[in-house]
């Protein structure tokens, strides 16, 4: 690089060269009768060991007496393919990583570009907004239709008045230390620590048992407090008591003060469905969290659909189970529509690509009025406790949403609650009040409303999972038991020496046909007859 700049330094500036060499020849002339002999040798002994041409004397005079070429040149080395690069005005090292991590989750990045005096934590607080109002796919199906289906108007003027991010940070600080200090001491059986005897003497207990402290413990431990029959709020439950020929579980009781009351059609006496809306205190957007339809309850489903105008129906259990759930919606288009009540329910498409695990089914509503109603169907087996992705886009679809949402698996008290109540805790992290322990109160919460809700510590621990993944780093480091390639060198480790770098060439005689003979070279008779 430097050969470059003298060589364009040379071609442009020929009276910046020669006024060099006038320097140079002053400095290596003879030096006066007042200098010593150290000087003398400094300036002699340098010309008469190297030998150069003046046109390298030059490049070498150039770095070290001249830099006005510096400034008028630079930009040269900035030009790649005949364009040059142009730096952005911020500089600071965070922005592009910080335009990567929202091209990952598919924030647009437009907003570091038009502010590019943007400080870092104005750049977070961005992020965190964008993250919360984030959509997984918007349906142009349903917006076409009604346009606030992915509009939560609720959610957008929070954001723009009343969203207070270092207030978010602080409580999920809190909620990261309470969660670590909840750990839960286990006693390991059959595992003892080693005693010290030192002469006579035996320091410790003859058998001193080990413990270890777990966070899963101090969270299962969490749930047999909140799961205690002391913290059970009683409930009235008149309208199940009626209709126990609706319900799968005769247990599992629904709550009078927050079931949906069916009054479609208008002439209809029966309403009840077992089912509970859960909306109110954190929460943006409003749940119908109810059991997979029976037999006798597609209608009833229907009617609660229509009724309620909602935009989006989560099906996490499997369609091919029909004990768990009855076959309540055209499962092809070519089928034929499922009429209940005066509604026609029609299959419209089916879409797998949307999400890779969910199917998605667009299906369109029909009374006899001709009046039409969109909604659109998601389903998948949600089954496994790894997949914390799954929760957290169908929640996405949700929170964006100005009309209510029906989730359900078979009960409508395990893998729907999960999803409900972790939408509870993030919401309540995000807006407050601070609480020590969110996800208990998010559970209560729930149950205040759909009873019995997360039955086992293990949906518990699931709900923490996921509120610690949507607030997780994006662009957090890869474990290394995860690394496809190891960073440390395989080969050093290895015992047998390095492999050579020189080419071996295998012999000429090696992989040659054997010459033949000439019998008549043969020196006796007995050899030239086993010639043939």
């Amino acid at each position: 690089m430097k050969l470059f700049a003298a060589r364009t330094a040379i071609d442009l500036h020929p009276k910046l060269i020669l006024s060099t060499r006038e320097q140079l020849s002053n400095e290596r002339g003879a030096p006066t009768v007042n200098a010593s002999i150290f000087c003398f040798v400094a300036l002699v002994i340098p010309s008469l060991s190297f030998s150069e041409s003046g046109v390298d004397r030059s490049y070498t005079t150039l770095f070290r007496y001249d830099n006005k070429w510096k400034n008028c040149y630079t930009d040269v080395f900035l030009v790649e393919e005949g364009k040059k690069i142009i730096k952005p005005n911020n500089r600071q090292g965070w922005v592009i990583p910080l335009k990567n991590i929202c091209d990952k989750v598919g924030i647009s990045s437009k907003f570091f570009t038009d502010n590019r005096n943007i400080t870092l934590q104005e750049a977070r607080i961005q992020v965190l907004k964008s993250r919360l109002a984030i959509n997984t796919e918007p349906s142009a199906w349903l917006m076409e239709y009604d346009p606030l289906t992915t509009k939560n108007l609720d959610l957008m003027s929070y954001i723009a008045s009343e969203f207070d991010p270092r207030a978010l940070q602080s409580r999920l600080a809190l909620y990261n230390e309470q969660t670590y200090s909840d750990r839960d001491r286990v006693r390991v059986s059959g595992k003892y620590y080693n005693n010290i005897q030192l002469g006579k003497r035996m320091f410790g207990s003859s058998k001193k048992q080990k413990f270890i402290c777990s966070i899963t413990g101090g969270m299962e431990r969490r749930f047999e407090i909140l799961d205690n029959q002391v913290n059970h709020l009683p409930f009235t439950h008149e309208a199940f008591d009626q209709n126990l020929d609706k319900c799968r579980n005769h247990r599992v009781k629904c709550r009078d003060s927050s079931r949906v009351i069916l009054r479609y059609p208008s002439d209809t006496t029966n309403t009840f469905i077992h089912a509970n809306y859960v909306h109110g205190g954190p929460l943006f957007n409003k749940f119908i969290v109810t059991q997979a339809p029976m037999e006798n309850t597609i209608g009833d489903f229907w009617r609660m659909v229509w009724q309620e105008k909602a935009s989006y129906i989560f099906m996490l259990i499997s369609r091919k189970n029909v004990e768990r759930c009855a076959p309540y919606w055209p499962r092809r288009p070519e089928f034929a529509p499922v009429i209940v009540h005066g509604l026609h329910i029609y299959n419209v498409g089916i879409s797998s690509s949307r999400d890779p695990v969910f199917r998605v089914t667009y299906i369109r509503i029909v009374n006899d009025l001709g009046d039409e109603h969109r909604v659109e169907h998601w389903q998948a087996d949600m089954n496994n406790s790894s997949n914390l992705n799954s929760p957290l886009s169908i929640l996405a679809l949700a929170r964006n949403s100005s009309r209510p949402v029906i989730i359900h698996d078979c009960l409508g008290i395990s893998r729907a609650a999960c999803v409900v109540a972790t939408e509870i805790a993030i919401c309540n992290i995000v807006k407050g009040p601070t609480y020590k322990h969110p996800i208990q109160k998010a559970v209560h919460f729930l149950r205040l409303q759909r009873p019995f809700s997360v039955e086992t510590p293990m949906q518990f621990i699931y709900i923490h999972r996921c509120v610690q993944r949507f607030f997780s780093k994006i662009s957090e480091p890869v474990r290394e038991r995860r690394y496809i390639c190891h960073r440390f060198n395989l080969l050093r480790l290895v015992r047998h020496p390095c492999r050579p770098n020189t080419r071996r060439e295998a012999p000429d005689c090696v992989g040659e046909l054997p010459l033949p003979l000439n019998p008549a070279s043969l020196p006796t008779q007995a050899r030239r007859t086993l010639v043939p």
